[in-house]
């Protein structure tokens, strides 16, 4: 698995340090703004079975502070993230305000993807705990978001926290894939059923009737991404009704599962 992991926040959070912390287990009180973009690669194993493992090739991308090279590169700095790191310095409530149009950026363009909140510089607390200004807005600001109490100068909570991240993206990427081969196996069931009807199709009801114990909406979503690769066409026979027909490719397809590349073998 390749991931793609975004740290996103003001300038002068720490998004540097906690990442020079976490890959290298290092700390400068020296601040150098980053500029751009920093890429750092690493490796990360997640058990999600007995004796199974996922080794995924992880790319931490560390990302200058500025809004303005935010709004305008967007796209190019967020496209493909699988998950990413709000970060905010704990004693500058301005930069946790900053946190929800970040969040807003990346979601826009990565979509719907694992993020958590880390509440840096916990150092600098007179007690180890978030302050009540904070606190207070994390559950109605970000409902259901998991955050953390870091400090990347002394390393505190920086490993666990980070590693709790990587495994929330493991495990929505391994959620996605599972999803997408189980739409593909009922496209498999569909050619095949529309292969035995010929040129006179089938029609969406008796769609419905043969995959009465399936969902609705992710039977008619396979029969569209059917129809997008060029597999089936549907054509309309009534106000709520259409018919499948195969295409040429469909019927090959539908002959030898497994050759188009849509196809997945239902035994593998």
């Amino acid at each position: 698995m390749q991931l793609k992991i975004c740290l996103v926040g003001d300038r002068q959070v720490g998004k540097t340090s906690l990442i020079q912390r976490y890959v290298f287990d290092t700390f400068s009180d020296a601040y150098h703004g980053t500029l751009g973009t920093k890429m750092h690669l690493l490796q990360f194993v997640k058990e999600v079975a007995a004796e199974e493992t996922v080794e995924a090739d992880v790319a931490l991308f560390d990302l200058m502070g500025e809004h303005n090279a935010r709004d305008l590169f967007r796209d190019a700095l967020f496209w493909g993230a699988h998950g990413f790191v709000a970060v905010c310095d704990v004693t500058r409530s301005g930069t946790f305000e900053s946190l929800i149009e970040w969040a807003n950026s990346v979601r826009s363009v990565a979509g719907e993807i694992p993020y958590r909140i880390f509440l840096n510089k916990a150092d600098l607390l007179s007690n180890a705990a978030i302050p009540p200004e904070f606190l207070g807005r994390l559950g109605p600001i970000f409902p259901s978001v998991p955050y953390s109490l870091v400090s990347a100068k002394t390393g505190s909570e920086v490993e666990r926290a980070m590693s709790l991240l990587l495994e929330a993206v493991v495990s929505n990427v391994l959620a996605k894939s599972r999803a997408r081969r189980e739409g593909r196996i009922i496209g498999n069931r569909i050619l095949t059923f529309a292969a035995r009807r010929g040129p006179t199709g089938v029609t969406k009801n008796e769609l419905l009737t043969a995959f009465k114990a399936m969902d609705y909406n992710a039977l008619m979503a396979e029969v569209g991404n059917l129809e997008r690769v060029g597999l089936i066409v549907t054509e309309q026979i009534g106000p709520a009704n259409f018919r499948v027909v195969l295409t040429g490719d469909g019927e090959v397809a539908a002959k030898k599962l497994g050759l188009h590349s849509y196809i997945v073998d239902e035994g593998s």
